[in-house]
């Protein structure tokens, strides 16, 4: 199994390092050029990989953080990327402002998606990407091969992608992480 995660200037890395944690035998990261990127929080990444060293067959998951990734949106080379995981059927999953770029590529036309901090807002600028997509108030959605969640349910994201990606052996053992995470106590 290969998850990888994408980075970028300015992208939240709180939104996506639970799933780096869980994921950490299985994960690498993925940028467009091999330099040092910025977080939102302000922190310093170095990518294992840049998308031209990728080869879509060999990723099972691909994960968009949120952010600011605007100016993205016309970024041919990652487009191309993703829509081709899309086109072979490879689980693509964007949390927050990372759906944005999905909706700008095209992924989510016709799909049942979430996003933004707390849920997609019909009042916010951002509406017209997701004027083919069929909006949820679910924190996260799964539609097929397309996982979208809302920023505030980065814990829950994380975990639907556990499922997708087989981590665990049953629910239970799902279930016992999750309070862990979550501080629900038994």
């Amino acid at each position: 199994m290969k998850i990888c995660i994408f980075y970028y200037d300015g992208f939240c890395e709180f939104e996506v390092v639970l799933s780096a944690l869980i994921f950490r035998d299985n994960h690498f990261t993925v940028a467009l050029e091999n330099r040092v990127y910025i977080s939102e929080e302000k922190q310093k990444y170095l990518p294992d990989k840049t998308i031209d060293e990728l080869n879509p067959d060999e990723i099972d998951l691909f994960i968009i953080p949120g952010g600011n990734p605007k100016y993205l949106y016309t970024n041919l080379k990652l487009k191309n990327f993703i829509n081709e995981l899309n086109k072979r059927n490879k689980f693509v999953a964007g949390i927050c402002a990372g759906t944005y770029l999905m909706a700008r590529y095209g992924l989510l036309k016709g799909k049942r998606c979430t996003g933004d901090s707390s849920g997609l807002q019909e009042n916010k600028e951002y509406i017209d990407l997701f004027k083919d997509a069929v909006i949820t108030k679910e924190d996260v959605v799964v539609d097929g091969n397309i996982v979208t969640s809302t920023g505030q349910a980065f814990i829950e994201f994380t975990f639907e992608l556990c499922k997708l990606m087989g981590i665990y052996e049953n629910n239970d053992e799902a279930l016992m992480d999750y309070r862990w995470f979550k501080n629900i106590k038994q």
